[in-house]
């Protein structure tokens, strides 16, 4: 998706010839054993000990193709996208609009409720209804961005989410607001750097530390803040080529 971004933003020929190299990597992780619970999707890692199949896995990778068709026109590209989107609805969305985690090889669902697995069907939806213009997409997006805010900001569980997480789920829901010509999801994406600002950088370092009492840090959670602080400095125009 930073390849594609960087291909939207420069026209650089090398990052769409990453991107689609990426993708094919993707595919390759598609479960295409028949006995397994629930068949399909992509498995989240290629590691041999891991059994789960991701809406991390499964709705990025349909987000990425659907950026890729808009530019190639390559069914292969909205027909994986499809695929993949589908799958993760059908399997690991909630009633709410919301997405659990993952899904084992027998069928049992990890609920756990992570911003950037709601982040993501945000922008998949809304690129989906770019490419087709059906208006359904965009109620989808609009239903599940309602369901995230309301679980992680009005309830408060925003804060003890990992910050790379956060960064991915305000990115895509300011992909909804360049499509509706909003932009609340941009007040709640200040607010909450505005605070992390305040609560959890060392001003002597001007590191992030987010858990650990001894200040240590991650090199994501700096490069997470550093994306959210330099894309509320964007122009609202360019917010159509985010992921």
């Amino acid at each position: 998706m930073a390849d594609m971004q960087t291909f939207l933003a420069s026209d650089d020929a090398a990052s769409l010839r990453r991107a689609k190299q990426i993708f094919r990597l993707v595919v390759s992780g598609w479960d295409t054993d028949p006995t397994h619970a629930k068949p399909g999707g992509v498995f989240w890692t290629q590691a041999t000990w891991n059994t789960d199949r991701n809406t991390v896995s499964n709705m990025p990778g349909a987000e990425l193709g659907l950026r890729l068709y808009q530019v190639t026109h390559d069914p292969y590209y909205l027909s994986w996208a499809t695929k993949m989107y589908d799958w993760t609805n059908r399997w690991l969305q909630r009633p709410d609009g919301l997405y659990a985690d993952h899904l084992a090889l027998d069928g049992t669902v990890e609920p756990t409720v992570w911003s950037y697995n709601q982040g993501v069907p945000v922008g998949a939806n809304v690129l989906f209804h770019e490419i087709t213009h059906d208006p359904k997409y965009l109620v989808e997006a609009q239903r599940i961005a309602t369901a995230s805010m309301s679980y992680f900001v009005s309830q408060g569980r925003l804060d003890s989410q990992p910050a790379p997480f956060n960064a991915i789920f305000f990115k895509n829901l300011l992909m909804l607001d360049a499509a509706t010509g909003s932009t609340q999801h941009r007040r709640a994406m200040a607010d909450y750097a505005e605070r992390m600002w305040r609560t959890v950088r060392d001003p002597a370092t001007g590191l992030f530390s987010f858990s650990d009492p001894q200040g240590t840090t991650q090199a994501i959670e700096q490069a997470a803040m550093a994306q959210i602080y330099a894309v509320l400095a964007w122009s609202p125009s360019r917010w159509n080529i985010l992921y």
